[in-house]
């Protein structure tokens, strides 16, 4: 789909104005947290099929999304498309998915035919599930009084949360594939691996999706392996005055950056100086993740080129058993097509 021209104002983008909950940036991380036993789950699908945890679950747990709602939410319809299109790397690794909001079965099974999703969608009216996970938004009223702060839980195949996924922002959403490689570790590749030219260790970046909706959370990773007998040194280095392999992401007000998360790194003994040193010598993943700004004023730029540039640099300093090499700086740079936002809403939501 093309992003085409949005002439509406973005304080319209949940509903009307008067709508617009309080806090547009920030949201309280509230609700269950990991290690806790989850409460049971019984309610219907966007089909009204009952459902439950236990025929819910895969052979090794659940995603369980919840969201705000799939009628007047469009950073919640882009979500409920991004996990669908990440479905079966899930159903891959024995975890199924599925996802909840207040939205009535009706409006759930409109948004799913139109959007062809085949997960369960969930219709928790009451929010009684919601009020059970502590996770329901204090400051929505109105019409939207009851509604979840969105965010991802996975619970084991013995009902366990595992881990959770919330950003403090209602607007930024982490991608299923985002979500795939905080879980697994690994990279759910929707395009090929670029290897950039780089002296003394191979060097390859990538992303986590291709395509996503303004505000969705892009991972952008690096993969640095150096070669045989040689190091590079990782955070905390810099104590002693070492140039420690950083990723760093270019500013921009197009998109924002979450920080640099970096690996556990090894000690390293060097008898010469006597001094110990945290360094990488394998195989070793940086990522950071991105989000397009959305802003009446950004939305109006992606509309007429929905490619998002993302640059930034690689720095590092190899060394072997004998030498170290002069710093090196590698530009990097990804491009994330954008999608529009779906401000399509529900005929039953109308018509209730």
């Amino acid at each position: 789909m093309k992003f085409k021209s949005l002439a509406w104002p973005v304080v319209l983008m949940c509903g009307s104005a008067s709508a617009l909950l309080p806090s547009t940036l920030g949201q309280q991380i509230v609700g269950l947290q990991p290690g806790v036993k989850a409460p049971q789950i019984a309610l219907v699908d966007q089909a009204g099929k009952p459902e439950t945890f236990s025929t819910l679950t895969g052979p090794n747990g659940l995603l369980l999304l919840f969201f705000r709602s799939a009628d007047w939410c469009p950073f919640c319809k882009g979500q409920l498309v991004n996990l669908q299109h990440a479905q079966k790397l899930f159903a891959a690794k024995g975890i199924n998915v599925a996802g909840v909001s207040y939205d009535s079965p009706q409006v759930l099974a409109e948004f799913s035919q139109r959007k062809s999703i085949t997960y369960p969608l969930l219709s928790d009216s009451g929010s009684k599930l919601i009020d059970a996970f502590g996770i329901r938004n204090v400051e929505a009223t109105g019409a939207q009084a009851g509604i979840p702060v969105p965010g991802y839980y996975l619970i084991d195949k013995q009902g366990v949360i595992e881990k959770r996924f919330f950003e403090d922002g209602y607007i930024n959403r982490l991608t299923a594939n985002n979500v795939y490689q905080n879980i697994f570790g690994d990279v759910a590749l929707p395009q090929p691996v670029r290897s950039l030219p780089s002296p003394h260790v191979v060097l390859t970046t990538m992303q986590s999706d291709k395509e996503v909706t303004p505000g969705e959370l892009v991972r952008l990773v690096v993969t640095i392996t150096p070669d045989q007998d040689t190091h590079v040194y990782a955070p905390g280095a810099e104590k002693d005055h070492y140039i420690v392999a950083s990723l760093t992401l270019d500013p921009s007000n197009l998109y924002s950056v979450r920080p640099t998360i970096y690996p556990k790194s090894e000690m390293m003994h060097f008898p010469e100086s006597n001094e110990t040193e945290p360094v990488y010598t394998s195989k070793t993943t940086l990522d950071a993740s991105v989000a397009a700004t959305v802003s009446k004023e950004t939305l109006a730029i992606f509309a007429k080129d929905p490619a998002l540039h993302i640059t930034g640099s690689l720095e590092y300093q190899a060394c072997t058993s004998k030498v170290c090499f002069p710093r090196v700086k590698v530009p990097l740079s990804w491009t994330v097509q954008l999608t529009e936002l779906d401000r399509v809403r529900a005929v039953a939501a109308k018509v209730n």
